[in-house]
């Protein structure tokens, strides 16, 4: 189901009789890469002292060449670092509301070992204040019934 044409829709779509909207959410792989940014910083700060105090004295390097050499140790490390102790578990996603088309994002995982959402998010749209229950494998949003 997840990434077919044809099982999936990026628009809403209501049904009559239940009440029930349904949308397909996506993956929203910027803002998850933005998460690695922060401790990225850190660890190119930390690379960069450590090869001015130690490697310096021993052999004198080009900044951009020290650099280089650490990209892979601070690329493992900060994904290391981020996934396993920051953001545990992290998936962002974002689509339309089912009822009013409003964009809305949802973050599944935990925070610093704050839970949030697992399976299934239940949200309320920023708009227009309906329930949106939002499943983390299948991205399938969809509203609560109406209840007449």
């Amino acid at each position: 189901e997840e990434g077919s044409q044809f099982a999936s829709t990026k628009e809403p779509r209501c049904y009559i009789d239940s009440g029930i909207c349904r949308v397909t959410y996506q993956e929203d792989n910027f803002r998850t890469n933005l998460l690695y940014l922060p401790v990225g910083a850190i660890l190119t700060t930390l690379w960069l002292g450590f090869g001015f105090e130690v490697i310096e004295p021993i052999i004198r390097l080009n900044p951009l060449i020290l650099m280089a050499l650490g990209a892979p140790l601070i690329y493992k490390g900060s994904i290391a670092l981020t996934d396993d102790y920051i953001f545990q578990n992290n998936k962002i996603v974002y689509g339309p509301c089912p009822a009013c088309e409003t964009e809305n994002r949802v973050y599944f995982g935990n925070i610093l070992g704050v839970e949030g959402f697992g399976d299934v998010a239940s949200i309320k749209c920023t708009k227009c204040k309906v329930a949106i229950n939002v499943q983390r494998e299948s991205l399938r949003a969809s509203t609560l019934p109406k209840n007449d």
